[in-house]
């Protein structure tokens, strides 16, 4: 199946659900370029994500650290989970209905809510509540995307699949390694392995899918006057 094809199915659809997974840029961009520079003890390799949304300076994971603009990064996740979970329904016209099919989008979709769930229970708040949602985003959309590559790989389309099994398996086995406590000094660089492999390719891959469509589309509305014409009697 090529580029071109993918969008063939229903284009309005799948511009929507492209765009909306496209969207989750905003989450790396809020977190990393806003409320992680204006944090305490700031490092991408010692802190933990949720130690952005913390919503009073406290210690974790053994550090002391504070995030004044945790609203920021709580909404960004909130937002960032419902535009994962409604691209999700959206593009799964990509496939034809079947057994991978169904679980590489459900499986997406579950992770959308789990990320929606981590910005509606900070860390200091509801900690059992957003570890568990946290769980469920990782585990959850590390195996959508190994499962989505390997729909596109047999689709015809080998090079981005093989990069989401790539990212999916990197992100599984991060997370794994998440869930068993490694090294304090390295849970931050651990738990950004497990989540930014499979993020990055849901953004790039809601791109493509968002710029296929709405290619279609603008061929057929290029495809209209000439059929509108052609019909009239002369």
């Amino acid at each position: 199946m090529h580029e071109h094809e993918l969008a063939a199915r229903a284009p309005r659809r799948l511009a929507a659900g492209g765009l909306l997974w496209a969207s989750l840029i905003q989450m790396l961009v809020v977190n990393n370029v806003f409320v992680l520079p204006r944090a305490t003890n700031q490092n991408l390799v010692r802190e933990i994500i949720s130690a952005l949304g913390i919503t009073r300076c406290g210690r974790i994971e053994g550090f002391r650290f504070c995030s004044p603009w945790h609203e920021a990064a709580d909404v960004a996740w909130i937002v960032g989970g419902a535009c994962l979970f409604l691209g999700a329904v959206l593009n799964a016209a990509l496939f034809p209905p079947g057994r991978i099919r169904n679980a590489a989008f459900a499986t997406l979709a579950v992770s959308g809510l789990g990320l929606t769930s981590t910005g509606l229970n900070p860390y200091n708040v509801r900690p059992t509540v957003h570890l568990l949602s946290a769980g469920t985003c990782f585990f959850f959309g590390a195996a959508g995307v190994l499962l989505l590559g390997t729909l596109l790989r047999r689709a015809g389309r080998p090079y981005w699949g093989t990069l989401g099994i790539v990212c999916g398996v990197t992100s599984l086995v991060c997370a794994v390694l998440t869930g068993v406590r490694p090294d304090p000094g390295a849970q931050g660089a651990v738990e950004r392995a497990a989540a930014w492999p499979s993020v990055l390719w849901i953004i790039g891959s809601g791109a493509v899918i968002a710029f296929s469509a709405g290619r279609d589309l603008r061929a057929g509305r290029a495809r209209e006057p000439a059929a509108r014409s052609g019909g009239r009697p002369g």
